[in-house]
Protein backbone atom coordinates (compact mmCIF):
# COMPACT_ATOMS: atom_id res chain seq x y z
CA UNK A 1 0.00 0.00 0.00
CA UNK A 2 1.24 3.64 -0.92
CA UNK A 3 0.40 6.92 0.79
CA UNK A 4 0.59 9.72 -1.51
CA UNK A 5 0.26 13.40 -1.53
CA UNK A 6 -1.59 14.71 -4.36
CA UNK A 7 -2.22 18.61 -5.77
CA UNK A 8 -5.04 18.96 -8.03
CA UNK A 9 -3.88 18.84 -11.83
CA UNK A 10 -5.59 21.86 -13.00
CA UNK A 11 -3.99 23.88 -10.32
CA UNK A 12 -0.46 22.38 -10.90
CA UNK A 13 -1.24 22.94 -14.47
CA UNK A 14 -2.40 26.60 -14.13
CA UNK A 15 0.36 27.57 -11.55
CA UNK A 16 3.20 26.53 -13.98
CA UNK A 17 4.74 27.83 -16.76
CA UNK A 18 7.73 26.67 -18.69
CA UNK A 19 10.89 25.55 -16.90
CA UNK A 20 13.75 27.91 -16.55
CA UNK A 21 16.46 25.57 -15.88
CA UNK A 22 18.94 26.45 -13.09
CA UNK A 23 22.78 26.75 -14.25
CA UNK A 24 23.54 23.62 -12.74
CA UNK A 25 20.50 21.95 -14.40
CA UNK A 26 21.87 22.04 -18.06
CA UNK A 27 24.60 19.06 -17.79
CA UNK A 28 23.85 16.02 -19.66
CA UNK A 29 21.57 13.29 -18.12
CA UNK A 30 19.91 10.17 -19.39
CA UNK A 31 16.43 11.01 -19.76
CA UNK A 32 13.74 8.56 -17.91
CA UNK A 33 12.41 6.32 -20.48
CA UNK A 34 15.93 5.58 -21.32
CA UNK A 35 16.44 4.41 -17.83
CA UNK A 36 13.57 2.46 -18.44
CA UNK A 37 14.04 0.79 -21.63
CA UNK A 38 11.70 -1.44 -23.73
CA UNK A 39 11.91 -4.81 -21.53
CA UNK A 40 11.23 -6.21 -18.18
CA UNK A 41 14.52 -4.97 -16.57
CA UNK A 42 16.16 -1.16 -17.46
CA UNK A 43 19.22 -1.68 -19.83
CA UNK A 44 21.29 1.04 -16.91
CA UNK A 45 20.36 -1.69 -13.68
CA UNK A 46 23.73 -1.23 -11.73
CA UNK A 47 24.97 1.94 -13.28
CA UNK A 48 25.09 5.01 -11.74
CA UNK A 49 24.27 8.03 -13.83
CA UNK A 50 23.07 11.42 -13.50
CA UNK A 51 18.73 11.65 -14.81
CA UNK A 52 16.43 14.77 -15.24
CA UNK A 53 12.80 14.23 -14.53
CA UNK A 54 9.49 15.79 -12.94
CA UNK A 55 8.09 14.81 -9.43
CA UNK A 56 4.88 13.23 -10.56
CA UNK A 57 3.78 12.45 -6.26
CA UNK A 58 5.04 11.82 -3.47
CA UNK A 59 4.94 8.34 -2.03
CA UNK A 60 4.52 7.64 1.10
CA UNK A 61 4.39 11.17 2.61
CA UNK A 62 2.89 10.24 6.32
CA UNK A 63 5.84 7.65 6.92
CA UNK A 64 9.44 7.02 7.74
CA UNK A 65 10.50 5.83 4.51
CA UNK A 66 8.55 8.39 1.85
CA UNK A 67 10.05 8.33 -2.02
CA UNK A 68 8.95 10.02 -5.22
CA UNK A 69 7.69 8.75 -8.49
CA UNK A 70 9.60 10.71 -10.99
CA UNK A 71 8.45 11.21 -14.78
CA UNK A 72 10.01 12.21 -17.85
CA UNK A 73 10.75 15.84 -18.70
CA UNK A 74 10.13 14.89 -22.43
CA UNK A 75 8.41 11.69 -23.45
CA UNK A 76 9.85 9.52 -26.19
CA UNK A 77 7.52 8.06 -28.93
CA UNK A 78 8.00 4.85 -27.98
CA UNK A 79 4.66 3.71 -26.36
CA UNK A 80 7.08 0.42 -24.78
CA UNK A 81 8.90 2.25 -23.01
CA UNK A 82 7.76 3.92 -19.08
CA UNK A 83 7.85 7.21 -18.35
CA UNK A 84 8.15 7.20 -15.00
CA UNK A 85 10.23 5.53 -12.24
CA UNK A 86 10.95 5.23 -8.41
CA UNK A 87 13.14 7.64 -6.66
CA UNK A 88 14.55 6.61 -3.09
CA UNK A 89 15.42 9.39 -0.91
CA UNK A 90 13.90 9.89 2.17
CA UNK A 91 15.39 13.55 2.13
CA UNK A 92 14.06 14.39 -1.41
CA UNK A 93 10.82 13.57 -1.11
CA UNK A 94 10.27 15.22 2.48
CA UNK A 95 11.62 18.23 0.53
CA UNK A 96 9.99 17.92 -3.00
CA UNK A 97 6.12 18.83 -4.18
CA UNK A 98 4.47 17.82 -7.38
CA UNK A 99 6.03 20.06 -10.75
CA UNK A 100 9.58 19.92 -9.32
CA UNK A 101 12.00 19.22 -11.68
CA UNK A 102 15.16 17.76 -10.37
CA UNK A 103 18.38 16.23 -11.74
CA UNK A 104 19.62 13.10 -10.16
CA UNK A 105 22.55 11.41 -9.46
CA UNK A 106 22.35 7.85 -8.28
CA UNK A 107 22.20 3.91 -8.92
CA UNK A 108 20.12 2.26 -10.75
CA UNK A 109 18.13 -0.70 -9.67
CA UNK A 110 15.15 -3.09 -10.01
CA UNK A 111 13.26 -3.38 -6.85
CA UNK A 112 10.81 -5.93 -6.76
CA UNK A 113 10.56 -5.43 -10.52
CA UNK A 114 10.08 -1.68 -10.45
CA UNK A 115 12.85 0.65 -11.92
CA UNK A 116 14.36 3.02 -9.39
CA UNK A 117 17.36 5.19 -8.83
CA UNK A 118 19.18 4.55 -5.69
CA UNK A 119 22.35 6.02 -3.28
CA UNK A 120 21.49 9.41 -4.71
CA UNK A 121 24.86 12.03 -4.82
CA UNK A 122 24.25 14.58 -6.38
CA UNK A 123 20.41 15.99 -6.13
CA UNK A 124 19.15 19.36 -7.92
CA UNK A 125 16.36 21.81 -7.94
CA UNK A 126 15.97 23.24 -11.51
CA UNK A 127 12.32 24.34 -11.89
CA UNK A 128 8.50 23.80 -12.07
CA UNK A 129 6.74 22.42 -15.08
CA UNK A 130 3.32 21.50 -16.11
CA UNK A 131 2.47 17.51 -14.79
CA UNK A 132 1.83 15.08 -17.99
CA UNK A 133 -1.49 14.27 -18.51
CA UNK A 134 -2.89 10.57 -17.54
CA UNK A 135 -2.38 7.70 -19.77
CA UNK A 136 -5.27 6.24 -21.00
CA UNK A 137 -5.68 2.18 -20.29
CA UNK A 138 -8.28 0.13 -21.37
CA UNK A 139 -8.53 -3.60 -20.13
CA UNK A 140 -8.06 -6.03 -21.14
CA UNK A 141 -4.36 -4.99 -21.81
CA UNK A 142 -2.80 -6.56 -25.11
CA UNK A 143 -0.31 -8.29 -23.16
CA UNK A 144 1.43 -8.30 -19.53
CA UNK A 145 4.28 -6.20 -21.07
CA UNK A 146 1.57 -3.42 -21.68
CA UNK A 147 1.81 -2.99 -17.83
CA UNK A 148 5.71 -3.14 -17.85
CA UNK A 149 5.85 -0.15 -20.32
CA UNK A 150 3.18 2.50 -18.21
CA UNK A 151 5.38 1.50 -14.83
CA UNK A 152 5.39 4.28 -12.58
CA UNK A 153 2.41 6.67 -15.20
CA UNK A 154 -0.27 8.30 -14.24
CA UNK A 155 -2.92 5.99 -15.62
CA UNK A 156 -6.59 6.73 -16.09
CA UNK A 157 -9.57 3.81 -17.15
CA UNK A 158 -12.54 5.48 -18.89
CA UNK A 159 -14.21 2.30 -18.56
CA UNK A 160 -16.31 1.09 -15.97
CA UNK A 161 -14.55 -1.65 -13.89
CA UNK A 162 -16.22 -4.52 -12.04
CA UNK A 163 -15.08 -5.51 -8.57
CA UNK A 164 -13.95 -8.89 -8.73
CA UNK A 165 -12.00 -9.76 -5.36
CA UNK A 166 -12.13 -7.68 -1.93
CA UNK A 167 -10.28 -10.61 -0.02
CA UNK A 168 -7.26 -8.01 1.06
CA UNK A 169 -9.13 -5.19 1.35
CA UNK A 170 -9.51 -4.99 4.87
CA UNK A 171 -5.62 -6.58 5.47
CA UNK A 172 -4.13 -4.10 2.64
CA UNK A 173 -6.71 -1.82 1.49
CA UNK A 174 -6.77 -3.61 -1.87
CA UNK A 175 -9.90 -4.72 -4.63
CA UNK A 176 -9.18 -6.36 -7.67
CA UNK A 177 -11.21 -5.08 -10.35
CA UNK A 178 -11.65 -6.34 -13.94
CA UNK A 179 -13.62 -5.58 -17.10
CA UNK A 180 -16.12 -8.11 -16.80
CA UNK A 181 -16.81 -10.69 -14.10
CA UNK A 182 -14.02 -13.18 -14.21
CA UNK A 183 -15.42 -17.21 -13.63
CA UNK A 184 -13.55 -19.23 -12.30
CA UNK A 185 -11.40 -21.38 -15.88
CA UNK A 186 -12.97 -24.79 -14.87
CA UNK A 187 -16.23 -23.75 -13.80
CA UNK A 188 -17.07 -22.83 -18.04
CA UNK A 189 -13.88 -24.62 -19.27
CA UNK A 190 -12.34 -28.29 -19.56
CA UNK A 191 -9.96 -28.59 -17.63
CA UNK A 192 -6.58 -28.34 -19.42
CA UNK A 193 -5.58 -26.51 -22.39
CA UNK A 194 -8.86 -24.87 -22.54
CA UNK A 195 -9.01 -23.78 -18.73
CA UNK A 196 -5.31 -22.87 -19.26
CA UNK A 197 -5.86 -20.34 -22.34
CA UNK A 198 -8.68 -18.59 -20.43
CA UNK A 199 -6.86 -17.76 -17.27
CA UNK A 200 -3.82 -16.75 -19.48
CA UNK A 201 -6.42 -14.07 -20.63
CA UNK A 202 -8.22 -12.89 -17.59
CA UNK A 203 -4.59 -11.94 -16.65
CA UNK A 204 -5.07 -9.55 -19.39
CA UNK A 205 -8.55 -8.48 -18.07
CA UNK A 206 -7.81 -7.41 -13.84
CA UNK A 207 -5.65 -4.71 -12.12
CA UNK A 208 -5.35 -4.58 -7.85
CA UNK A 209 -6.27 -1.20 -6.49
CA UNK A 210 -4.92 -0.08 -3.27
CA UNK A 211 -6.23 2.40 -0.50
CA UNK A 212 -2.94 4.75 -0.35
CA UNK A 213 -2.56 3.44 2.71
CA UNK A 214 1.36 2.24 4.23
CA UNK A 215 -1.11 0.43 7.13
CA UNK A 216 -1.75 -2.98 7.42
CA UNK A 217 -5.51 -2.86 8.68
CA UNK A 218 -6.17 0.34 7.71
CA UNK A 219 -8.71 2.31 9.97
CA UNK A 220 -11.11 3.33 8.59
CA UNK A 221 -10.99 0.64 5.39
CA UNK A 222 -11.13 3.70 2.77
CA UNK A 223 -13.31 1.69 -0.09
CA UNK A 224 -16.26 2.34 -0.71
CA UNK A 225 -16.69 5.64 -0.68
CA UNK A 226 -18.09 6.62 2.43
CA UNK A 227 -15.78 3.91 4.22
CA UNK A 228 -16.70 0.18 4.52
CA UNK A 229 -19.38 -0.62 7.28
CA UNK A 230 -21.39 -3.22 8.18
CA UNK A 231 -24.14 -1.11 6.15
CA UNK A 232 -21.96 0.26 3.72
CA UNK A 233 -20.43 -2.54 2.10
CA UNK A 234 -18.55 -3.65 -1.96
CA UNK A 235 -19.64 -6.07 -3.20
CA UNK A 236 -18.12 -8.57 -5.92
CA UNK A 237 -20.08 -7.58 -9.16
CA UNK A 238 -20.40 -3.49 -7.99
CA UNK A 239 -19.01 -1.53 -10.32
CA UNK A 240 -15.92 1.16 -10.14
CA UNK A 241 -16.07 4.41 -12.32
CA UNK A 242 -13.57 7.61 -13.08
CA UNK A 243 -10.86 5.29 -11.80
CA UNK A 244 -7.45 7.51 -11.78
CA UNK A 245 -3.81 6.16 -10.16
CA UNK A 246 -0.32 5.58 -10.52
CA UNK A 247 1.00 1.66 -11.47
CA UNK A 248 3.53 0.45 -9.25
CA UNK A 249 4.93 -3.24 -9.81
CA UNK A 250 5.74 -4.74 -6.18
CA UNK A 251 6.68 -8.90 -5.13
CA UNK A 252 2.48 -9.31 -5.43
CA UNK A 253 2.38 -7.81 -8.89
CA UNK A 254 1.00 -4.96 -10.26
CA UNK A 255 -0.87 -2.17 -7.86
CA UNK A 256 -2.70 0.70 -9.15
CA UNK A 257 -2.57 3.40 -6.40
CA UNK A 258 -5.44 5.80 -6.56
CA UNK A 259 -4.58 9.44 -7.27
CA UNK A 260 -8.53 9.94 -6.37
CA UNK A 261 -11.55 8.19 -4.56
CA UNK A 262 -13.38 6.31 -7.58
CA UNK A 263 -16.77 6.07 -8.04
CA UNK A 264 -18.51 3.18 -6.29
CA UNK A 265 -22.11 1.87 -7.95
CA UNK A 266 -23.49 -1.04 -5.78
CA UNK A 267 -25.09 -2.73 -8.94
CA UNK A 268 -25.07 -6.41 -7.76
CA UNK A 269 -26.50 -4.99 -4.46
CA UNK A 270 -27.38 -7.35 -1.38
CA UNK A 271 -30.41 -10.21 -2.18
CA UNK A 272 -33.46 -9.82 0.38
CA UNK A 273 -34.12 -12.98 1.95
CA UNK A 274 -35.98 -15.62 -0.15
CA UNK A 275 -39.79 -15.12 -1.18
CA UNK A 276 -41.61 -17.80 0.72
CA UNK A 277 -42.67 -21.23 -1.04
CA UNK A 278 -45.83 -21.91 -2.50
CA UNK A 279 -48.25 -23.65 -0.68
CA UNK A 280 -47.78 -27.44 -1.23
CA UNK A 281 -44.02 -26.81 -1.99
CA UNK A 282 -40.65 -28.00 -0.18
CA UNK A 283 -37.88 -26.56 0.18
CA UNK A 284 -34.90 -28.11 0.41
CA UNK A 285 -31.53 -26.27 1.53
CA UNK A 286 -27.55 -27.01 1.87
CA UNK A 287 -25.57 -24.30 4.06
CA UNK A 288 -21.65 -24.57 4.35
CA UNK A 289 -21.42 -22.85 7.97
CA UNK A 290 -17.76 -22.30 7.91
CA UNK A 291 -16.81 -23.89 11.16
CA UNK A 292 -19.40 -23.58 13.46
CA UNK A 293 -17.60 -25.04 16.68
CA UNK A 294 -19.01 -24.42 20.38
CA UNK A 295 -15.92 -26.17 21.80
CA UNK A 296 -17.99 -28.86 23.80
CA UNK A 297 -16.42 -31.96 24.66
CA UNK A 298 -13.05 -30.27 25.03
CA UNK A 299 -11.23 -29.91 28.31
CA UNK A 300 -10.76 -26.38 27.37
CA UNK A 301 -13.57 -24.81 25.43
CA UNK A 302 -11.66 -21.82 23.66
CA UNK A 303 -10.31 -21.42 21.60
CA UNK A 304 -11.75 -24.01 19.66
CA UNK A 305 -9.44 -25.89 16.87
CA UNK A 306 -11.40 -24.15 13.92
CA UNK A 307 -14.33 -21.02 14.48
CA UNK A 308 -14.44 -18.68 17.43
CA UNK A 309 -11.61 -18.18 19.21
CA UNK A 310 -13.70 -17.15 22.24
CA UNK A 311 -17.12 -16.96 23.77
CA UNK A 312 -17.75 -13.77 22.23
CA UNK A 313 -17.14 -14.72 18.90
CA UNK A 314 -18.95 -17.71 18.77
CA UNK A 315 -21.85 -15.12 19.86
CA UNK A 316 -21.79 -13.08 16.88
CA UNK A 317 -20.81 -16.17 14.48
CA UNK A 318 -23.93 -17.79 15.54
CA UNK A 319 -26.12 -14.52 15.58
CA UNK A 320 -25.42 -13.93 12.08
CA UNK A 321 -25.74 -18.17 11.11
CA UNK A 322 -29.70 -17.76 12.49
CA UNK A 323 -30.09 -14.61 10.56
CA UNK A 324 -29.62 -16.53 7.37
CA UNK A 325 -30.89 -19.98 8.35
CA UNK A 326 -34.12 -18.42 9.87
CA UNK A 327 -34.66 -16.54 6.63
CA UNK A 328 -34.57 -19.44 4.31
CA UNK A 329 -37.32 -20.68 5.49
CA UNK A 330 -36.69 -23.99 4.48
CA UNK A 331 -37.93 -27.67 5.52
CA UNK A 332 -34.64 -29.53 4.90
CA UNK A 333 -31.21 -28.08 5.33
CA UNK A 334 -27.74 -29.63 4.92
CA UNK A 335 -24.65 -28.07 7.04
CA UNK A 336 -21.53 -28.42 6.05
CA UNK A 337 -18.79 -27.56 8.19
CA UNK A 338 -19.67 -28.51 11.63
CA UNK A 339 -18.03 -29.22 14.61
CA UNK A 340 -18.19 -33.59 14.82
CA UNK A 341 -18.55 -32.95 18.57
CA UNK A 342 -21.79 -35.78 19.30
CA UNK A 343 -25.18 -34.69 19.53
CA UNK A 344 -25.70 -34.32 23.18
CA UNK A 345 -27.44 -30.64 24.09
CA UNK A 346 -24.35 -28.79 24.32
CA UNK A 347 -23.19 -30.02 20.78
CA UNK A 348 -22.52 -27.64 17.81
CA UNK A 349 -25.64 -29.15 15.80
CA UNK A 350 -27.42 -28.94 19.33
CA UNK A 351 -26.68 -25.44 20.01
CA UNK A 352 -27.49 -24.19 16.37
CA UNK A 353 -30.73 -25.78 16.54
CA UNK A 354 -31.73 -24.75 19.93
CA UNK A 355 -31.05 -21.06 18.69
CA UNK A 356 -32.72 -21.44 15.85
CA UNK A 357 -36.33 -22.39 17.42
CA UNK A 358 -35.64 -19.70 20.12
CA UNK A 359 -35.23 -17.33 17.29
CA UNK A 360 -38.52 -18.70 15.63
CA UNK A 361 -40.41 -18.69 18.87
CA UNK A 362 -41.19 -22.20 19.09
CA UNK A 363 -39.33 -26.04 18.40
CA UNK A 364 -39.69 -25.28 14.86
CA UNK A 365 -36.66 -27.35 13.73
CA UNK A 366 -35.02 -30.50 15.00
CA UNK A 367 -31.85 -32.43 13.63
CA UNK A 368 -31.05 -36.49 12.87
CA UNK A 369 -28.62 -38.23 14.41
CA UNK A 370 -26.89 -41.05 12.76
CA UNK A 371 -26.34 -44.46 15.57
CA UNK A 372 -22.35 -44.35 14.74
CA UNK A 373 -20.12 -41.08 14.80
CA UNK A 374 -19.57 -39.66 11.57
CA UNK A 375 -16.10 -40.11 11.24
CA UNK A 376 -12.79 -38.88 12.67
CA UNK A 377 -12.29 -35.70 11.13
CA UNK A 378 -12.84 -32.13 13.38
CA UNK A 379 -16.01 -31.36 11.32
CA UNK A 380 -19.03 -33.40 9.93
CA UNK A 381 -21.98 -32.68 7.61
CA UNK A 382 -25.47 -32.49 9.54
CA UNK A 383 -29.09 -32.27 8.79
CA UNK A 384 -32.11 -30.09 10.15
CA UNK A 385 -36.01 -30.41 9.20
CA UNK A 386 -38.50 -28.64 9.75
CA UNK A 387 -41.19 -31.24 11.99
CA UNK A 388 -44.66 -29.31 10.54
CA UNK A 389 -43.44 -30.14 7.47
CA UNK A 390 -41.32 -33.56 6.73
CA UNK A 391 -40.82 -36.31 9.38
CA UNK A 392 -37.80 -38.81 8.75
CA UNK A 393 -38.17 -42.27 8.20
CA UNK A 394 -36.15 -45.06 7.75
CA UNK A 395 -32.55 -45.15 8.38
CA UNK A 396 -30.16 -42.11 9.36
CA UNK A 397 -27.28 -43.49 7.57
CA UNK A 398 -23.82 -42.32 7.37
CA UNK A 399 -21.08 -43.31 5.37
CA UNK A 400 -17.77 -44.07 7.52
CA UNK A 401 -15.73 -46.15 4.89
CA UNK A 402 -12.81 -45.56 1.97
CA UNK A 403 -12.90 -42.95 0.95
CA UNK A 404 -14.99 -41.30 3.37
CA UNK A 405 -12.24 -42.65 6.04
CA UNK A 406 -9.63 -39.42 5.16
CA UNK A 407 -10.05 -36.07 3.00
CA UNK A 408 -13.60 -36.02 1.93
CA UNK A 409 -16.07 -36.04 5.36
CA UNK A 410 -18.56 -39.02 5.70
CA UNK A 411 -21.73 -38.55 3.77
CA UNK A 412 -24.89 -38.34 5.60
CA UNK A 413 -28.61 -40.08 4.15
CA UNK A 414 -32.07 -39.26 5.18
CA UNK A 415 -35.08 -40.04 4.18
CA UNK A 416 -38.15 -38.17 4.62
CA UNK A 417 -41.85 -37.98 4.26
CA UNK A 418 -43.72 -35.01 3.03
CA UNK A 419 -46.62 -34.47 5.08
CA UNK A 420 -48.50 -32.50 2.52
CA UNK A 421 -47.67 -34.73 -0.65
CA UNK A 422 -47.19 -38.18 1.51
CA UNK A 423 -44.20 -38.43 -1.63
CA UNK A 424 -41.18 -39.81 0.10
CA UNK A 425 -37.48 -38.52 -0.62
CA UNK A 426 -33.97 -39.66 0.59
CA UNK A 427 -31.80 -36.69 0.69
CA UNK A 428 -27.82 -36.93 1.36
CA UNK A 429 -24.94 -34.31 2.46
CA UNK A 430 -21.72 -34.11 1.72
CA UNK A 431 -18.46 -32.66 1.58
CA UNK A 432 -15.80 -33.26 -0.58
CA UNK A 433 -12.12 -32.90 -0.11
CA UNK A 434 -10.64 -29.80 -0.85
CA UNK A 435 -8.19 -28.51 -3.12
CA UNK A 436 -5.74 -27.04 -1.03
CA UNK A 437 -3.53 -28.90 1.58
CA UNK A 438 -1.79 -30.81 -1.51
CA UNK A 439 0.02 -34.39 -0.89
CA UNK A 440 3.75 -33.93 -0.03
CA UNK A 441 4.89 -36.71 -1.77
CA UNK A 442 4.31 -35.57 -5.96
CA UNK A 443 1.62 -38.82 -7.10
CA UNK A 444 -1.93 -38.37 -8.65
CA UNK A 445 -3.41 -36.24 -6.09
CA UNK A 446 -0.91 -33.45 -7.25
CA UNK A 447 -1.47 -30.39 -8.93
CA UNK A 448 -1.56 -31.08 -12.29
CA UNK A 449 -1.75 -27.83 -13.51
CA UNK A 450 -4.85 -28.48 -15.11
CA UNK A 451 -6.92 -25.86 -13.26
CA UNK A 452 -8.40 -28.21 -11.29
CA UNK A 453 -6.15 -28.48 -7.68
CA UNK A 454 -5.33 -30.72 -5.65
CA UNK A 455 -6.98 -34.31 -4.84
CA UNK A 456 -8.42 -34.64 -8.30
CA UNK A 457 -8.60 -38.48 -8.02
CA UNK A 458 -9.74 -38.41 -4.84
CA UNK A 459 -12.71 -36.25 -5.15
CA UNK A 460 -13.62 -38.23 -8.01
CA UNK A 461 -13.08 -41.66 -6.00
CA UNK A 462 -15.58 -39.85 -3.77
CA UNK A 463 -18.17 -39.53 -6.49
CA UNK A 464 -18.01 -42.76 -7.46
CA UNK A 465 -18.48 -44.16 -3.76
CA UNK A 466 -20.92 -41.54 -3.24
CA UNK A 467 -23.18 -42.57 -6.40
CA UNK A 468 -22.80 -46.45 -5.38
CA UNK A 469 -23.90 -46.00 -1.88
CA UNK A 470 -26.74 -44.48 -2.87
CA UNK A 471 -27.64 -47.28 -5.24
CA UNK A 472 -27.88 -49.43 -1.98
CA UNK A 473 -30.67 -47.15 -0.35
CA UNK A 474 -28.89 -47.04 2.82
CA UNK A 475 -31.31 -45.50 4.62
CA UNK A 476 -34.02 -48.71 3.99
CA UNK A 477 -36.24 -46.62 1.71
CA UNK A 478 -37.36 -47.32 -2.18
CA UNK A 479 -37.86 -44.20 -3.76
CA UNK A 480 -37.08 -42.43 -7.15
CA UNK A 481 -36.65 -38.95 -5.24
CA UNK A 482 -33.26 -39.04 -4.52
CA UNK A 483 -30.87 -35.21 -4.03
CA UNK A 484 -27.38 -35.13 -3.68
CA UNK A 485 -25.88 -31.49 -2.28
CA UNK A 486 -23.19 -30.04 -0.51
CA UNK A 487 -19.56 -28.69 -0.85
CA UNK A 488 -17.91 -31.05 -3.48
CA UNK A 489 -15.09 -28.36 -3.79
CA UNK A 490 -15.21 -29.39 -7.66
CA UNK A 491 -15.88 -26.95 -10.23
CA UNK A 492 -18.98 -27.89 -13.13
CA UNK A 493 -16.48 -28.78 -15.80
CA UNK A 494 -13.89 -30.19 -13.55
CA UNK A 495 -13.86 -34.31 -13.12
CA UNK A 496 -16.14 -34.86 -10.13
CA UNK A 497 -18.78 -32.98 -11.40
CA UNK A 498 -18.49 -35.06 -14.97
CA UNK A 499 -18.40 -38.27 -13.13
CA UNK A 500 -22.34 -37.58 -11.18
CA UNK A 501 -23.40 -36.24 -14.72
CA UNK A 502 -22.46 -39.21 -16.81
CA UNK A 503 -23.92 -41.28 -13.75
CA UNK A 504 -27.59 -40.09 -14.05
CA UNK A 505 -27.00 -37.33 -11.75
CA UNK A 506 -28.71 -34.12 -12.91
CA UNK A 507 -27.75 -30.70 -12.37
CA UNK A 508 -30.74 -28.49 -10.72
CA UNK A 509 -28.68 -25.36 -11.55
CA UNK A 510 -30.10 -24.43 -14.89
CA UNK A 511 -27.01 -25.49 -17.19
CA UNK A 512 -26.34 -22.60 -19.37
CA UNK A 513 -25.91 -19.95 -16.18
CA UNK A 514 -22.83 -19.26 -14.56
CA UNK A 515 -23.75 -19.76 -11.13
CA UNK A 516 -21.40 -18.72 -8.15
CA UNK A 517 -20.97 -19.67 -4.51
CA UNK A 518 -17.70 -18.46 -3.49
CA UNK A 519 -15.12 -16.30 -4.55
CA UNK A 520 -11.15 -17.35 -4.38
CA UNK A 521 -8.75 -15.11 -6.23
CA UNK A 522 -10.84 -12.88 -7.90
CA UNK A 523 -12.30 -15.56 -9.81
CA UNK A 524 -16.24 -16.45 -9.05
CA UNK A 525 -17.31 -20.36 -9.43
CA UNK A 526 -19.78 -22.89 -7.59
CA UNK A 527 -18.43 -25.15 -5.00
CA UNK A 528 -21.36 -26.03 -3.55
CA UNK A 529 -23.57 -28.32 -5.93
CA UNK A 530 -27.16 -30.02 -5.77
CA UNK A 531 -27.63 -33.05 -8.13
CA UNK A 532 -30.91 -35.37 -8.51
CA UNK A 533 -32.39 -38.14 -9.92
CA UNK A 534 -34.14 -37.60 -12.77
CA UNK A 535 -37.85 -38.19 -11.26
CA UNK A 536 -36.60 -35.63 -8.62
CA UNK A 537 -35.46 -33.13 -11.16
CA UNK A 538 -39.38 -33.28 -12.77
CA UNK A 539 -40.56 -32.03 -9.44
CA UNK A 540 -37.86 -28.95 -9.39
CA UNK A 541 -40.05 -25.29 -9.62
CA UNK A 542 -36.51 -23.19 -8.73
CA UNK A 543 -33.15 -23.64 -8.24
CA UNK A 544 -31.60 -20.09 -6.39
CA UNK A 545 -27.82 -19.35 -4.83
CA UNK A 546 -28.58 -17.12 -2.08
CA UNK A 547 -25.47 -14.26 -2.75
CA UNK A 548 -25.36 -13.09 1.12
CA UNK A 549 -21.48 -14.45 1.74
CA UNK A 550 -19.12 -14.71 -1.07
CA UNK A 551 -19.16 -11.37 -3.18
CA UNK A 552 -18.80 -9.86 0.93
CA UNK A 553 -15.60 -8.46 2.32
CA UNK A 554 -14.24 -11.07 4.73
CA UNK A 555 -13.72 -8.49 7.27
CA UNK A 556 -17.79 -8.48 7.84
CA UNK A 557 -18.01 -11.52 9.46
CA UNK A 558 -17.76 -12.46 13.06
CA UNK A 559 -14.23 -12.55 13.75
CA UNK A 560 -12.61 -9.65 16.32
CA UNK A 561 -8.89 -10.16 14.96
CA UNK A 562 -7.52 -7.11 13.64
CA UNK A 563 -10.41 -4.96 14.43
CA UNK A 564 -10.43 -1.93 16.55
CA UNK A 565 -13.21 -1.37 19.28
CA UNK A 566 -14.97 0.64 17.18
CA UNK A 567 -14.18 -1.85 14.04
CA UNK A 568 -15.89 -4.62 16.17
CA UNK A 569 -18.98 -2.45 16.24
CA UNK A 570 -19.15 -0.82 12.97
CA UNK A 571 -17.84 -3.21 10.82
CA UNK A 572 -20.15 -6.67 12.22
CA UNK A 573 -24.16 -7.02 12.28
CA UNK A 574 -26.28 -9.62 12.92
CA UNK A 575 -27.37 -10.12 9.60
CA UNK A 576 -27.36 -12.82 7.27
CA UNK A 577 -24.48 -11.11 5.27
CA UNK A 578 -20.84 -12.66 5.67
CA UNK A 579 -22.36 -15.33 7.69
CA UNK A 580 -20.13 -18.11 5.97
CA UNK A 581 -17.43 -17.87 3.17
CA UNK A 582 -19.58 -19.88 0.70
CA UNK A 583 -23.20 -19.00 -0.57
CA UNK A 584 -26.06 -21.12 0.43
CA UNK A 585 -28.43 -22.93 -2.11
CA UNK A 586 -32.07 -23.75 -2.19
CA UNK A 587 -34.39 -25.22 -4.29
CA UNK A 588 -38.86 -25.83 -4.17
CA UNK A 589 -40.01 -29.03 -5.35
CA UNK A 590 -43.69 -29.53 -6.41
CA UNK A 591 -44.69 -33.18 -6.18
Amino acid sequence: MMRLTFTPLALLCASFSSPLLAAECTAPFVPVHAIQGNGDKSPQAGKTLTTRGVVLTVLYADSKSPQLLLGSVEADQDPATAEAMLVLDNQQAKQRQPGDVLQLTGTVREIAGMTALTNLSLAEYCARQPLPAATAVTLPVASLQSFEALEGMWLSFPQSLIVNDSYGLSRYGELVLANERLPVATEVAAPGDASKALMAKQLLQEITIDDVSLKQNPQPVRFPTGNLSASNTVRVGDTVNKLQGYLLQTKAGYRLVVSQQPEFVATNPRPAAPAAKKAGELRIASFNVLNFFTGAGNSQRFPTKRGATDANELQRQQAKMLSALSAMDADVIGLLEVENNGFGSDSAIATLVQGLNQQLGSEVYAFVQPAEKPGSDDIMVAMIYRKAQVEPIGTTAVYNKAPFDKGSRPPLAQSFRHLDSKEQLTVSINHFKSKGSCPKQIGPDSDMNDGQGCWTPTRVAAAKALTEWLKTEPTGIDTDYVLMMGDLNAYRKEAPLQYLEQNGWQHLAPKDAVHSSFVYRGRSGTLDHALASPQLKAKLQQFQHWGINADEPAVLDYNTEFKSKAQQQELYAPTPYRSSDHDPLYMDFKF
